[in-house]
Parts: C-alpha cells; sequence; structure tokens
C-alpha cells in the first residue's frame, strides 16, 4: 500500500511540477527524477490509467515525447475525423470507386472533379487487391515498398497527392496504411524545423518520401519503449488500430500546438 501511494505521489509531481522537471538543477527534495517520471508514466499506463502515459515519435530521426497520449485521444472524440474513423463504407475493401472520395472531405480533403475522374477511369486497376490486410506495426520492408508504391502510382493521378491517396487508402487497410497528411506528417511530425516554424503544407508524390514516412511510422508504433502506452491506448478505444491510434493522438497534439489559424 506504501509503495502504491509513493506511486501515486510521484505521478502528481510528475504532472503539476512542469517546471520543476525543466530544471533539474533545482529539484524538489525527495521528488522523482525526470528518468523516473518516464517509469511512472510507463507504469501507470500499463496499469490502464494513462494519466501521464507518454508516446515518443519520430524515433531515431525527429524525436518527440508526446504526454498524456490517453487526454490526446480523448481529444480527438470532438474532431469530425472521427465521424471519418466511424463511417463504414459500402465499396468493396479491395476495389477503389468514385464514392470512396466521399468521406475524405471529413478530414479537410480538397477533392475535386479532376480526382473524381482519375478515381472513375483508372480505380479498377489499381492493384488494390493485392495489398495485405497485416497491420503496419508487423510490416515487413518489402510491404512497406509494396505500400508505398501503391500510394505514389494514386498520387501520380490528376487531382491527386499522397494525402488524398492516403485519405482514400486508409478506409480500405485501416490498420495498414495510415494517413499521410501534407501538413500533420510530412510538413510537422516530419519536419525537424516544426514547430518553431509553422508547418509546411508542400504535396508530396514521390515514393522515396513516402516509404520514408512509413518506415517512420512502422518504428514508433512497433518500438517497446511505447508497448505500455499503445496497450493503454488500446484498452481506451479498442476497436481502433494502432495506425489509426496514432493519427488520433498525432492530430489532436498537431492542432494543440499549431491551431487552425481563423480569418477575419
Amino acid at each position: 500500500m506504501a509503495a502504491s501511494i509513493k506511486a501515486w505521489i510521484d505521478t502528481a509531481v510528475c504532472i503539476w511540477v512542469p517546471a520543476w522537471r525543466n530544471n533539474p538543477s533545482k529539484p524538489l527534495p525527495g521528488a522523482p527524477s525526470a528518468a523516473e517520471c518516464r517509469i511512472v508514466a510507463v507504469d501507470v499506463a500499463s496499469q490502464g490509467f494513462g494519466k501521464v502515459s507518454s508516446l515518443l515519435v519520430g524515433i531515431g530521426h525527429v524525436e518527440r515525447q508526446l504526454e498524456n497520449a490517453i487526454a490526446l485521444l480523448d481529444a480527438y472524440t470532438t474532431d469530425d475525423g472521427l465521424r471519418y474513423l466511424d463511417y463504414e463504407q459500402v465499396s468493396s475493401p479491395n476495389v477503389l470507386v468514385p464514392d470512396d472520395l466521399a468521406v475524405t472531405i471529413l478530414i479537410n480533403s480538397r477533392v475535386n472533379s479532376s480526382a473524381f475522374k482519375s478515381v472513375q477511369d483508372l480505380g479498377p486497376s489499381l492493384p488494390l487487391a493485392l495489398t495485405p490486410t497485416t497491420p503496419l506495426e508487423d510490416s515487413t520492408p518489402a510491404l512497406r515498398q509494396q505500400i508505398a508504391e501503391l500510394i505514389a502510382e494514386m498520387a501520380s493521378w490528376a487531382g491527386f497527392a499522397s494525402s488524398v491517396a492516403t485519405k482514400i487508402l486508409h478506409k480500405k487497410r485501416p490498420a495498414t496504411i495510415p494517413i499521410l497528411d501534407n501538413q500533420a506528417i510530412f510538413g510537422a511530425y516530419m519536419n525537424p524545423a516544426w514547430p518553431q516554424e509553422s508547418s509546411r503544407q508542400d504535396s508530396v508524390y514521390a515514393v522515396n518520401r513516402i516509404r520514408e514516412a512509413l518506415d517512420w511510422l512502422h518504428t514508433d508504433l512497433a518500438d517497446q519503449r511505447n508497448a505500455a502506452t499503445w496497450a493503454a491506448l488500446h484498452r481506451r478505444a479498442p476497436s481502433r488500430t494502432r495506425v489509426e491510434l496514432f493519427d488520433m493522438v498525432w492530430w489532436s497534439y498537431f492542432r494543440r500546438v499549431e491551431p487552425v489559424r481563423r480569418t477575419g
């Protein structure tokens, strides 16, 4: 019991004394170290409480620690993206049809008549049926290359780039293909200058850059340092794939750091 009480005291300190955590030269007497705070976060997440569960992203590249991933997940419930995730398509998961474009408008996709005609003309020839349903965290380099080439093929169509392509493809393979938003992923998550600089909004088409994003995400999803937090997130939202959980947590964090700028 005493150990349990101390754990919760340590948790409270880790949460409510951010100034101390950022200034280790002036520690509080008897307070947990920064390293111990990270351990507390994992311990609490593993027990399902998730109050200080943190998620390490951009591992090995542009590393960021997302504190309180459970709260970030919960914050997503007020986003229109939840409607996108919950929507059940009537079309086959192995066939692309123009109707598949409709749901993407819920997550700020800028689709137009060119995109509609591209799917109408080229959708039947896309080798979607050959794409496995293997979760991205369990994927091999060969599978990620296959996915990258599939996305790049769609991105080359008129009215498309990798962002719109993956917003459609994710609904077909929700555990395998992540949403590679041009701003949230390429412009922020993979951008070492963010958030000191605003996120970039450049469209991405190159297969090598797409593959790079898939590799980054695979590492974050599979790294054992995140295992307890992923488990806590899955308990919180058991119907979601790990790819979806990442998208929800990262999008909430991204928009918390860089809110939409209102004009007028």
